[in-house]
């Protein structure tokens, strides 16, 4: 028995590497092959939506003693539908694009009707905003303090919402720009709209 020969100990552990080596490059292989079968992003033509979402984004969100944005409700629901229609002109997988751009105008309008909302409150309190007509029936019983007191209420609420829309667009902004990245030739974007200027009273 001592002259039959004896397997090494570590025999097995080389046999079970060497499977895993094959694992390995045959896992390596398959994924290879699947990005190859993949189809390429194509093309898309047009302006960038974030290029045509981008003016609109600080000044929708800025304070409120900044006065008014020169910019209107309407024009981001009109923005909302030309993305939509893009996102049905392209193929499947395309229409990401669209579809958040969409939704990202539908948040800075939101902002916008909101701002809005604010902005009018501290009007009839009377306070004075560039490029807002101060309100004639401005209440002006209120005394000082609480005048202050109020005005000062509006702001903080300001801040707390356009904090939250700030998140929410921030973050649908990377994903937009992630979606758009080598997708849109540069050059072939037009010059982005910037807001109309307003005259103080």
């Amino acid at each position: 028995m001592d002259d039959l020969p004896r397997s090494r100990p570590d025999g097995n552990a080389k046999a079970w590497l060497w499977v895993l080596g094959l694992l390995l490059v045959a896992t390596l292989g398959f994924t290879w092959f699947l990005q190859q079968g993949r189809p390429a992003s194509r093309p898309l033509q047009g302006e960038a939506p974030s290029t045509k979402l981008a003016p609109f984004i600080d000044p929708i969100l800025a304070p409120l003693e900044t006065g008014v944005t020169g910019y209107s409700s309407e024009s981001l629901a009109d923005l909302q539908s030309e993305f939509r229609l893009e996102g049905e002109k392209t193929g499947p997988g395309d229409d990401e694009v669209y579809s958040k751009a969409a939704t990202l105008a539908q948040i800075l309008q939101e902002a916008l009707d909101d701002r809005d909302r604010h902005m009018q409150r501290l009007v009839k309190l009377g306070v004075p905003l560039a490029g807002v007509v101060p309100d004639r029936q401005a209440r002006t019983d209120i005394p000082e303090t609480e005048r202050r007191r109020l005005e000062l209420a509006v702001a903080v609420s300001w801040q707390r919402n356009s904090g939250t829309y700030r998140n929410r667009v921030e973050e649908l902004w990377y994903r937009l720009l992630g979606l758009e990245q080598g997708r849109f030739r540069p050059g072939s974007a037009t010059r982005p709209e910037q807001p109309a200027e307003t005259s103080s009273p």
